[in-house]
């Protein structure tokens, strides 16, 4: 469902209440990285019990030392080409897992890559032989005696032929015979299939059917029946499309792990905060039941996509990949979610300690005599920060086109730290304290970040 590059962070919340646990991912492809510190803190008060990062994280790892919080490391789509011998997989492993593990710091799994096969949104990610990549770093775990590191990767829903009914879901011909060799290997080492999902792609561009088939608070009259089994809502037909299509391969009682599903807020149809909160309280409800499927009785368990923003993700991926997150880069949740599977209806716990840099925005002085000039920084801007809320149908599509640019212009001031000359657009730029935020469409004022706080620089640290 989406790119793996970079740092992401995967959170799954242990209730006491229930079986199924319900995860969160955490990418950090962010102008405006959180400091790790703080970032702790919030998954503890969360009461979030473990965490999984989608690169090795050695750069914050260590923060997560003595503090019971159980990690899964990554092994990037990228450097699986690289660890490619056993001698270069036993050099990563003992840097990555045995130092920081000697260190106090939990580790339980490692994931090898994502999404190998992804032949939609991810298509152009690096590939990598993914049978041999996976057994290769259990082969060596193994001989480390690091057994109960789980190892696994995840795999898109586009790995299969998607139907409107369960059962005549299969794996796509192309990469069957690589999936059934996979199949093996989570069957022999115990490790759950990993399947990531976005149902409002499945339901709108793949299943076509109505928005509100995406909703476990389904308002349309649309029910789908599959022999003896009727479906209300996506999440129940494309999981049971899962296990339909792993039995068929002669794993009837092989773990299912959902290992991303969430609603963006931008940058895709009815991708909004709104629908947002209402898909995942509908969601949550659903996995607290502990019901199950008509195929898999029972309790799910899901990470949802996820955590927070990420502003520097790949735009060649989709828009709407920067706006996965239930939180807004700087810590603030942007909706009501109950990661404890109570149902109450509150925000989650916010991010403690952040430092925002003064209030101060850059926009357009509204000097229109020489359009191309100003168009010409128009784009240089959103080359740096990100534009993807201007798109038709984002939250601020509907700006005119001098706030289009004065967005443009103060996202790109607030990328550079809110240095005086980053107003500058050849004289097309003025700093306001003005708040030109509009409606649904917030000029943004970017918080201190990780790399502030490791420079310590003074410039910045004077003005706030």
């Amino acid at each position: 469902m989406r790119l793996t590059i970079g740092i992401i962070l995967v959170v799954l919340l242990m209730t006491s209440r229930v079986n199924s646990y319900v995860g969160i991912t955490y990418g950090r492809q962010q102008s405006q990285q959180l400091v790790p510190s703080m970032v702790v803190d919030m998954l503890l008060q969360n009461k979030i019990s473990a965490v999984r990062f989608m690169t090795s994280a050695s750069d914050i790892i260590q923060n997560f030392a003595a503090t019971n919080i159980s990690t899964t490391i990554r092994l990037t789509n990228r450097m699986t080409n690289n660890i490619n011998k056993k001698h270069l997989a036993l050099a990563w492993l003992n840097e990555k897992i045995k130092v920081p593990a000697n260190k106090g710091v939990k580790i339980v799994g490692l994931a090898v890559g994502a999404e190998p096969f992804s032949n939609t949104f991810l298509k152009n990610i690096p590939k990598f032989d993914a049978v041999a990549s996976i057994s290769l770093m259990r082969e060596v775990l193994d001989e480390m005696d690091f057994r109960h590191v789980i190892t696994t990767t995840a795999h898109g829903m586009d790995v299969f032929n998607v139907s409107k009914v369960p059962s005549e879901t299969g794996f796509r011909d192309d990469v069957k015979g690589v999936m059934l060799k996979l199949l093996e290997f989570y069957n022999k080492t115990g490790a759950p299939f990993v399947v990531n999902m976005f149902p409002l792609h499945i339901v709108r561009d793949v299943l076509n059917c109505p928005i509100e088939f995406t909703f476990f608070d389904n308002m349309s009259n649309l029910t789908i029946t599959d022999g003896n089994a009727t479906y209300t809502n996506a999440v129940e037909l494309i999981y049971d499309s899962v296990v339909s299509a792993i039995t068929n391969a002669g794993y009837s009682t092989m773990k299912i792990v959902i290992g991303e599903i969430g609603w963006p807020t931008d940058g895709y149809p009815y991708a909004n905060i709104k629908n947002a909160e209402r898909f995942y309280k509908g969601l949550l409800k659903f996995i607290a039941s502990e019901k199950g499927t008509p195929l898999r009785p029972g309790p799910i368990d899901i990470y949802l996509h996820g955590l927070s923003d990420e502003n520097k993700f790949g735009r060649m991926y989709g828009a709407f990949q920067r706006h996965w997150g239930i939180y807004e880069a700087d810590g603030n949740p942007k909706y009501k979610i109950d990661f404890t599977l109570q149902d109450r209806d509150e925000y989650p716990y916010k991010a403690k300690g952040i430092v925002s840099m003064p209030r101060r925005w850059c926009v357009f002085n509204g000097d229109t005599s020489n359009l191309e000039l100003v168009r010409k920084n128009f784009n240089f801007a959103c080359g740096i920060t990100d534009c993807t809320p201007l798109e038709e149908g984002g939250s601020c599509g509907g700006l005119s086109e001098e706030s289009k640019f004065s967005y443009a212009f103060n996202g790109c001031y607030q990328r550079q730290r809110q240095v005086k000359q980053a107003c500058d657009f050849d004289g097309l730029g003025i700093i306001t304290t003005e708040n030109p935020s509009q409606d649904k469409c917030e000029f943004v004022v970017e918080v201190l970040a990780l790399e502030d706080h490791l420079t310590a620089n003074t410039e910045i640290l004077l003005k706030v």
